[in-house]
């Protein structure tokens, strides 16, 4: 518990930053739409599907600041606005991501997002997370996450593919392609966890929150047995390539080129011309497989920030 006793003595944590209530979702709602700065992390969920989880923590905003009762109109207020919240959780353990943020003081934003971070990190250490993730879209954290202990990790780079030409895929001897069943899930998520790192992997769980609001999503199968997934949703601009998984020890085979042309071709059929893609900087074996079906980087870069949390 080191890391999170140094968390609090460094940064301390107001009594009135609570974890966030159901009865807080519509003040939580309102102040994404208005705060000064706002993030929330490209999943499958709402944010308010993370309220009650010990990693979403709001700080009210007292309805008379200059009041001697403030104190108490912050603790006890569950319906009032909110001054900022922060929802940080895993999904699957061991690492987390940094969800929703948004706070409505600019002149105090970076002291904001310290006290909830040294509120809500002794939180995530207790449910066994050893890293916590941050994807920042916008620029506005990133002179921040240093000073708080984040660490820059990867990059995603997006790519995109605006032509229809697609290349000739070599058969597969013994696979077949069919759309996910919801029994596939847990198998899907094993396959997430022999094939990366703890912060990229999906789990059960959000594959079966994705399904329904995929525009693809189909297993391949070699001799009857799942060895690969694609994920894919609709854009503002077309489709999007969310997730090619292939097992770790069927690579090479050409099961990844046959999956990304059924999905591609699946596209097209729908009227998604096109298509768009993100990968780290550094997965040189997936940008070879894009790069074959004429994906171009497009040179947008996001920073991954990474703050170890030990056990």
């Amino acid at each position: 518990m080191e890391l999170a006793n140094l968390w609090v003595a460094q940064h301390g944590v107001p009594d009135w930053i609570r974890v966030a209530a159901k009865s807080d979702a519509g003040a939580i709602l309102r102040l994404l739409q208005t705060a000064v700065y706002t993030h929330l992390h490209a999943d499958w969920h709402l944010p308010g599907d993370w309220i009650g989880s010990p990693g979403f923590v709001v700080l009210p905003k007292p309805d008379k600041p200059s009041s001697a009762n403030s104190l108490t109109a912050v603790l006890f207020q569950k319906h009032g606005e909110m001054l900022a919240c922060l929802a940080a959780t895993p999904d699957p353990l061991p690492a987390a991501w940094v969800r929703v943020v948004a706070i409505d003081q600019a002149e105090k934003g970076e002291a904001l997002l310290a006290q909830m971070l040294a509120r809500v990190v002794p939180a995530l250490q207790k449910q066994g997370v050893t890293q916590l993730a941050w994807l920042t879209v916008d620029s506005w954290p990133n002179l921040w996450l240093s000073p708080l202990g984040f660490s820059r990790g990867s990059q995603i780079e997006t790519f995109v593919k605006e032509d229809r030409d697609l290349p000739e895929v070599a058969n597969v001897p013994g696979l077949t392609i069919r759309q996910v069943y919801s029994t596939d899930f847990a198998l899907l998520a094993e396959l997430e966890a022999m094939s990366f790192a703890p912060i990229w992997r999906q789990s059960a769980h959000a594959l079966a929150v994705a399904r329904p609001q995929s525009l693809s999503f189909d297993v391949a199968l070699l001799e009857d047995e799942i060895v690969a997934y694609q994920l894919s949703a609709p854009s503002d601009a077309g489709a999007h390539l969310v997730r090619l998984t292939v097992h770790p020890e069927k690579h090479g085979l050409g099961i990844g080129s046959a999956l990304l042309k059924h999905a591609i071709e699946h596209y097209y059929r729908k009227g998604y011309y096109a298509v768009s893609l993100n990968t780290q900087v550094e997965n040189s074996a997936s940008q070879k497989l894009y790069l074959k079906f004429g994906f171009e980087p497009s040179q947008q870069r996001l920073p991954i920030w990474i703050l170890d949390i030990p056990q």
